[in-house]
């Protein structure tokens, strides 16, 4: 998860640089259509067992529209009517969104440990974000609200991926969650994606495209499914909170965005929080029913 939330820190550095010669919604339906394309070529070449059961694979295709048509859309279009300290506060607050819902639904049981370490990391991304002040309000609550939806997508999509991918290839997970979740935004994104003048691009946003298709969904989905099957959705969550650590650090070498001694405290308390929670890990909820597992 460290190096899920190291390329996805990055990713936001690489998204800066292609939104300037794309629309928010047709850079979000194009990376997620590379990215489709490739775990299903990935899929055939390294895991060309029987499929998954049919019930799984609805449901996790359930799930990326979820995840990844309702977070992208809430998320991009949000972020253009707020501003993007808001968007980092309101995101701060997804791991405990996670790990209510986990309880909530009986999904896992977050141990003291593991809700002492959010909350530390918690204060710490508070920290990070007020240091560069912070200001709500009603010029940015729609988009404030759109950000808080995309909170609770991902939150949900994390705690059923939990759930129904217990068992499965994280591969086979990750392909189907994603190719779930792509008609949704390419249907959102065909207004901007006619507008966009493809012929044109420069090299670095085709770069930029390919890094945060390739590396932030293919290679970082791939390995942040493992990581909720191997220590559960509230743990995986509690990254989040590095992310934006490293996105700062990113910034401040590619863009020359140096960083606030008090923003290099709530880095350190980030830390403390996901070392904290290392030995808590959530227990899972005893099952009303057999955990889904692949046909014989």
């Amino acid at each position: 998860m460290l190096a899920v939330s190291l390329i996805w820190g990055a990713n936001f550095s690489a998204n800066k640089y292609a939104l300037s010669a794309f629309g928010p919604l047709a850079f979000a339906a194009t990376r997620f259509l590379i990215a489709s394309a490739l775990l299903w070529a990935l899929v055939k070449w390294l895991a060309p067992g029987d499929p998954l059961p049919a019930r799984a694979a609805w449901l996790l295709a359930g799930l990326g529209v979820i995840g990844n048509t309702g977070y992208q859309a809430f998320f991009m279009k949000g972020l253009v009517a707020t501003t993007a300290i808001n968007a980092s506060l309101i995101l701060a607050a997804m791991p405990i969104g996670v790990a209510v819902l986990s309880t909530l639904l009986g999904v896992e049981r977050p141990g003291p440990r593991l809700w002492a370490g959010i909350a530390v990391a918690t204060v710490g991304v508070g920290v990070v974000i007020v240091a560069q002040g912070i200001s709500f309000s009603k010029a940015t609550l729609g988009g404030d609200l759109m950000i808080l939806l995309a909170c609770v997508c991902w939150a949900a999509f994390t705690v059923g991926i939990r759930h129904v991918g217990r068992g499965l290839d994280p591969l086979r997970v990750t392909a189907i969650s994603t190719i779930g979740g792509t008609p949704g935004l390419v249907l959102a994104a065909l207004p901007e994606v006619s507008r966009t003048d493809w012929a044109h691009l420069p090299a670095g946003v085709v770069v930029a495209l390919l890094y945060s298709s390739v590396l932030s969904l293919v290679v970082a989905y791939y390995l942040w499914s493992h990581a909720v099957q191997a220590i559960g959705g509230s743990r995986t969550a509690l990254y989040n909170c590095v992310v934006p650590v490293f996105a700062a650090s990113v910034a401040w070498v590619v863009l020359g965005e140096r960083p606030l001694p008090a923003q290099l405290a709530g880095a350190a308390l980030v830390f403390a929080g996901v070392f904290l929670s290392q030995g808590g890990r959530s227990a899972p909820a005893p099952a009303a029913r057999p955990p889904v597992s692949p046909e014989p």
